[in-house]
Formats: structure tokens, sequence, C-alpha cells
């Protein structure tokens, strides 16, 4: 399955997270968005906030044209070099978006089911937001194409929604 993915600008959106007062309230609680979650987790792996926060993430998107039919996730930015030009140092990118695949991720009950690949994708995809070229090194989350499991950053697995926590 393609790791390609595509940056989309958005304002970050800061993750914040209550605890409830009961376990009541825990039943209740509303689900945390995923792909909030999974980009507040890719800007911890990174240490970083790509195109000075000012970032778009927009979920369930078509493909764009003259992408190969398995992309998953794509990004697109402006830099002083052209269009989606990683030559161009990363603190210059501007309109900064990341787009997560409509036939990949349809709900959010999807990118809960299908968590792993979810937060490596966006993680990923912020790595190229922030200058980061693909790595063809097993196991590097800047593979261009996701092959193994082992490779989920840790960050994502310790983060998987709670009801998928134990089944992996």
């Amino acid at each position: 399955m393609s790791l390609s993915r595509l940056f989309l600008a958005l304002p970050v959106v800061a993750l914040a997270l209550a605890l409830p007062a009961t376990a009541g309230a825990a039943k209740r609680a509303k689900p945390v968005n995923p792909v909030t979650t999974a980009v507040a987790i890719g800007h911890h792996y990174w240490g970083a906030v790509p195109c000075g926060g000012q970032l778009r993430v927009l979920a369930r998107q078509r493909l764009a044209p003259g992408l190969h039919p398995t992309t998953d996730a794509w990004v697109t930015f402006d830099t002083p070099l052209g269009a989606n030009n990683l030559d161009a140092p990363a603190s210059t990118y501007t309109n900064c978006t990341i787009a997560l695949a409509r036939w990949r991720w349809p709900r959010d009950a999807s990118m809960r089911a299908d968590w792993d690949i979810l937060c490596t994708t966006v993680t990923h995809e912020l790595g190229h937001l922030l200058g980061r070229h693909h790595d063809a090194t097993p196991g590097s989350i800047m593979a261009p194409v996701f092959t193994d499991y082992s490779s989920v950053p840790r960050i994502c697995k310790a983060n998987r929604p709670a009801r998928l926590a134990r089944h992996r």
C-alpha cells in the first residue's frame, strides 16, 4: 500500500484532552478526533511544527489528478522555488496542506480502525512539510511505501484509540 501523502494548509489546532471526572462521564465523552490526534503526535514525533503553524489537514479527499489510485495521502505547499519543491528551505513553505484520501479513510471510525497507518501516514507527511525527502531505509518513517507494521512509530502505538490498544 502506498504511503504517498498530500500536505494541505490549515491552522494547527491544539490538542487538549480533559480527563473525565467520573466513569460515567468517560462513557459519555465524545471520541477524540483521530486526525487532530495524529497531527499532534506527528508534531511531537518530529519535535517541530511545520509551515509556521499554518497547516490545513483535509480528510475524506478525492484523489488529486495524476495520483496513483492507491495513494492514501499527499501534501501540497508553496515555496519560492515553486509548488511542492522539497529543495526549498522548509522555513519558506506556505499554504501547507495534508490531504487524506476518502477511499482509505471515509469516516472517523475507519481512521480509528486503521490507526497505525493513519498515524504513520500523517507523521510521514509532516516530515515532508519539514523538508524531509523519501528515504529508502527499511523502517524509516520517510519510506515512500508502508511495508511493515514494525515501522509504526512507538508514539503512534502508544496512542492508539482505547478500544484498539489491546488488539495489536
